[in-house]
């Protein structure tokens, strides 16, 4: 029930602190791995560094690192700005339909704060599978045709001369 926003951030995290002792991580490797545009994770990006989940590196061999190790950010603090700090604050409570979704998302801020109480990146890393990044997983990407093209043909230059003074030339010769 997380909004794709929430989910795109926690997956973006993740590759992040997962790849943190290669280096920065680079928005194009991210987006390649996730199948998001590199605009749609710049912004993303920007939001996870004003939280203070990520560091940002400039230049060559720039990109993205974990503010901290992953065993100190907690998924509920990513949960929390994401899903819950969006939402409008005062919504106008002038029907049922209204009080209703109020109720909803009250609980479900409850339901993940008892749940993720105490749950850090770290953790969450290592209950993840390696085959449940999204994107194109190497393993499962489509085979390629094997079939084999005719070559194109190279046409064959002109040996003799290719203007009125080379020809007068040669045939003086």
């Amino acid at each position: 029930m997380l909004s794709k926003l929430t989910q795109n951030a926690v997956n973006t995290l993740l590759w992040v602190c997962k790849h943190q002792d290669s280096g920065p991580v680079t928005t194009d490797a991210v987006s390649k791995r996730l199948g998001l545009s590199v605009s749609y994770l710049e912004s993303l990006f920007s939001q996870l560094k004003k939280h203070g989940f990520v560091v940002s590196y400039r230049g060559p061999g720039g990109g993205y690192c974990p503010q901290g190790k992953p065993s100190e950010l907690m998924f509920l603090d990513l949960i929390k700005v994401f899903e819950f700090e969006h939402q409008p604050k005062h919504r106008p409570r002038d029907g049922f339909e209204n009080l209703s979704k109020d109720l909803v998302f009250n609980l479900m801020q409850s339901f993940w704060e008892n749940q993720l109480q105490g749950l850090s990146m770290a953790d969450v890393l290592q209950k993840v599978p390696e085959g449940a990044w999204g994107g194109v997983i190497a393993s499962a990407a489509p085979k390629l045709d094997t079939r084999k093209f005719k070559p194109l043909q190279v046409p064959r230059l002109p040996t003799g001369p290719n203007s009125v003074f080379s020809l007068a030339t040669s045939m003086a010769a």
